[in-house]
């Protein structure tokens, strides 16, 4: 799978925006420490179409602005999305953001003399009147996913009415309202406080049952890959399972050959949410099958109230020369991994001595040991030297396939033990290796077509069952599925795995899918996953499953369609539905129940205490995340919140911002003693010593001669570089702390060594040459220093000049394999040409 292509935007941070009153300046606008590489979408594609420029790599037309913090300054965050901003005199006004963006707190804002077209090409030129403003513009903001446009591609689809089921009977948490009575301490009056709370109960539970997802003719999937492979390097997957954007358009389609499970069945037409009829027979037209829910526009286009609405929705697309993208989509059981790193929330809520729970970090520890260690196999595998992918992204990796004799080069060998260090502290929150499968998850892909056909709705999978496979065949027995965020012990979801007729008839084509029942609420588990291109990890380890509470009543949130008032879209409302969504409450809502999962409470009641705390923190959480387009927050209740600090003693190595904390709960839970053993055993590691007799020279290339002029003028360059980059580096802290904190402000970098990569190559021209300069100034003229300059100038001239020596790299061999590396099985085989 490849990533869409890279286009260079700016990012500022709002704080910098406000402290130069608006007014941005710089120089080098395309190339500044703003500037930021982003995937290309569909609002992109529309700037390009607009004005023509499809060019270049750098658009110029639109900023994002980082507003982390922003609840902090609210008036100068509040006039700069109802006034826009300056940048380099040229005016900006607020744009659409993606539900990723909503979550990080991320503005997009566009030149304003573009803004009315792009407006009207992401809108469809819809006159929405009222509406639920948060859908609105969620739905708009999917324009700004990430994706592979693909042009002059429009296949048949068609859209069919969602379809609900009742699951009976269910013992369930769900939350309620309820009151409380305290005295007012200033006016010593009784008051009443409303706040929510959770309870249990059996309910019968309505769900949607294929939530997000279609399926598709096995020669759309042909089409698809004919579209991708122009625009990259497909290689052997046959893309079975696509992720689909339009315009008001999301959700996932598989590949079935339903032509032929309706004619086994009798059915020959199907009818659509409109009520026409279309050809299913051998030698109808391919189609895409979606439903209701994949369709965003169902209620916007809604005029007719027939297929004329649909044909509405197709001209609008013509009109604004939109396209269908692909966002991504499977993996081939080849490529899929075997061992993927879990994090701390699928592990803290495990019922386990702690014996048992250290038995967890066994791999992982053992995996970094024989890096450490220098065992070839390992470390070859580690850097992306195998025959297979033998093409490594990092020129210290190129430069090892070439020479192992440069793993005992110094900035070789820093940069796999800084990466591996990075591992470690990691492992330390939790990031621990585990045999685990990611996959996307899917509904009973027979009950949809079931559905489609407008059959009786059977389904091929029991109310406990699922089905996946894998490189090693069909699964079998009982398996944990897992998905975050993961709050609660009731998301933690075992079934067993099953393959019956159907699926080996219909669906054994599908690679890194997990295809769940429809008979029972496993995806409302999940945190209330839906199945438009959700991923959950597929997990093989007894010691997790033996530490599930399989128990445990379902937390569920029984009032997840419930959302704002319709209003109308004027920037005030605008304004408030942006405010309200600044202030996220998703890492709150999850760090919180972090804390209350370590607490140690002594007495049986006040772990009951925290255990409903976390529960109702479970259906807290899912609000925040789906509020982007429901509008609906709920606030953590003020007596959970009072005690949901400090956070765990584990969590100072989550990330930057954890690090900056100076309080933590230091109980001994099992993440924390977990994090203190590894911490141990880091102190203690014997780190597998580099050969300090190391040949540097096999770095130059002896027929290339140096010209003394030049290698004076690359020297000076060398002392430049090195006093900017220290004053840079000060810099960088000095305007986070500003700012608040590493997440909020981050040079780019890439333009600094840019910048001197030309004036190296404006000086010396030749690779080699440059090559040998560098290599003899970092280590014979200045060899105690960073050799940062040498690999970040001329890592690739650097690789060019070491020759090729037999070098014996590990291939995939699941047969006859004498080593193994996270799961799969290598043989050691000399590369062709050697």
């Amino acid at each position: 799978m490849f990533a869409p292509k890279l286009y260079k935007v700016n990012k500022i941070p709002l704080r910098y925006i406000l402290g130069q009153d608006s007014n941005v300046i710089v120089e080098r606008e395309e190339n500044n420490m703003f500037t930021v590489l982003q995937q290309d979408n569909m609002i992109f594609r529309q700037i390009r179409n607009i004005t023509g420029d499809s060019t270049g790599i750098y658009i110029p037309w639109i900023i994002f602005v980082n507003c982390n913090g922003g609840k902090s300054n609210e008036e100068g965050l509040a006039e700069l999305i109802i006034n826009g901003f300056i940048f380099n005199g040229r005016r900006y006004v607020i744009s659409e953001r993606s539900a990723s963006m909503v979550r990080q707190s991320i503005l997009s804002f566009i030149d304003e003399r573009l803004a009315p077209a792009v407006k009207e090409a992401v809108t469809m030129g819809i006159d929405i009147g009222t509406t639920v403003l948060s859908k609105w513009y969620a739905y708009c903001g999917l324009m700004l996913s990430s994706c592979h446009c693909l042009e002059d591609w429009k296949p048949k689809i068609i859209i069919l009415p969602d379809r609900e089921g009742t699951i009976t009977a269910q013992t369930i948490k769900y939350v309620i309202d309820t009151e409380t009575e305290f005295k007012d301490k200033t006016t010593g009056e009784m008051r009443t406080w409303k706040q929510k709370d959770i309870t249990e109960g059996i309910r019968d539970i309505n769900i949607n049952l294929f939530d997000g997802c279609g399926i598709h003719h096995p020669s759309i999937t042909n089409e698809v890959m004919n579209h991708l492979q122009r625009l990259g390097d497909m290689g052997d997957t046959r893309c079975t399972s696509i992720l689909i954007r339009a315009p008001f358009i999301k959700g996932m389609t598989h590949e079935v050959d339903y032509i032929s499970f309706y004619e086994e069945r009798g059915v020959e037409f199907i009818k659509d949410i409109w009520g026409n009829w279309h050809d299913v027979r051998p030698g109808s037209t391919p189609m895409i099958i979606m439903n209701e829910s994949m369709y965003k526009g169902y209620k916007y286009f809604n005029h007719y109230g027939d297929g004329r609405d649909w044909e509405r929705y197709w001209d609008a697309f013509e009109k604004y020369n939109h396209c269908i993208g692909v966002v991504k989509w499977n993996y081939s059981l080849e490529e899929e991994e075997i061992y993927r790193r879990g994090n701390y929330q699928i592990l803290q809520d495990l019922i386990l001595d702690y014996h048992h729970f250290r038995k967890l970090a066994d791999y992982s520890i053992n995996w970094i040991e024989k890096i450490i260690a220098n065992d070839w196999n390992s470390t070859a595998a580690f850097l992306g030297l195998t025959l297979e992918r033998n093409n490594p992204v990092t020129p210290y990796a190129r430069a090892v396939a070439k020479n192992p004799t440069m793993l005992n080069e110094i900035g070789v060998r820093n940069y796999l033990l800084r990466t591996l260090k990075k591992y470690i502290n990691e492992m330390k929150c939790g990031k621990i290796y585990i045999k685990a499968t990611s996959r996307f998850l899917v509904p009973d892909l027979i009950m949809l077509m079931e559905h489609v056909g407008g059959l009786p709705l059977t389904g091929c999978l029991s109310s406990d069952q699922f089905w996946t496979q894998s490189i090693r065949g069909t699964y079998d027995g009982e398996y944990l599925i897992e998905r975050n965020p993961h709050i609660c012990r009731s998301e933690h979801v075992i079934l067993n795995a099953v393959a019956t007729s159907d699926i080996n008839k219909y669906l054994s084509h599908l690679t890194n899918v997990c295809m769940v029942n429809c008979k029972s609420l496993v995806a409302q588990r999940l945190n209330g996953a839906d199945t438009d291109g959700d991923l959950v990890l597929v997990v093989e380890n007894e010691i997790m499953k033996s530490g599930v509470d399989r128990d445990a009543a379902i937390v569920i949130d029984i009032e997840d369609k419930i959302a704002a008032l319709a209003e109308e879209d004027t920037p005030e409302n605008k304004l408030k539905v942006i405010m309200l969504g600044m202030h996220s409450l998703i890492g709150e809502t999850s760090n919180c129940a972090t804390t209350y999962h370590n607490k140690m409470p002594q007495l049986m009641k006040q772990k009951l205490t925290y255990d409903k705390y976390i529960d109702l923190l479970s259906v807290i959480n899912g609000k925040a995340i789906d509020s982007a387009k429901t509008g609906v927050i709920f606030n953590i209740p003020r007596n959970i919140a009072k005690f949901g600090k400090p956070l765990p003693y584990f969590m100072k190595y989550a990330g930057d911002y954890y690090k900056s904390l100076k309080k933590f709960l230091k109980s001994k839970s099992n993440m924390n003693r977990l994090c203190w053993d590894i911490e141990k055993w880091h102190t203690q590691l014997k780190w597998g010593k580099r050969d300090s007799n190391f040949d540097y020279t096999i770095m130059i290339d002896e027929g290339v001669s140096i010209d003394e002029a030049t290698s004076a003028i690359i020297e000076n360059l060398y002392l430049e570089y090195n006093k900017e980059f220290a004053q840079l580096k000060k810099d960088e802290r000095s305007i986070r702390d500003e700012l608040g904190g590493a997440h909020a402000f981050e040079i780019n970098w890439d333009i600094f060594y840019e910048k001197y990569r030309n004036k190296c190559r404006a000086v010396c021209p030749n690779g080699a040459m440059l090559a040998n300069i560098i290599v003899m100034l970092c280590y014979e003229k200045y060899p105690s220093r960073t050799k940062g300059f040498l690999w970040n100038m001329a890592g690739d001239d650097v690789v060019n000049n070491i020759k090729q020596v037999p070098v014996f790299l590990p291939t995939r061999d699941e047969a006859h394999g004498i080593f193994e590396y996270l799961g799969k099985r290598y043989q050691l085989i000399k590369q062709e040409g050697q």
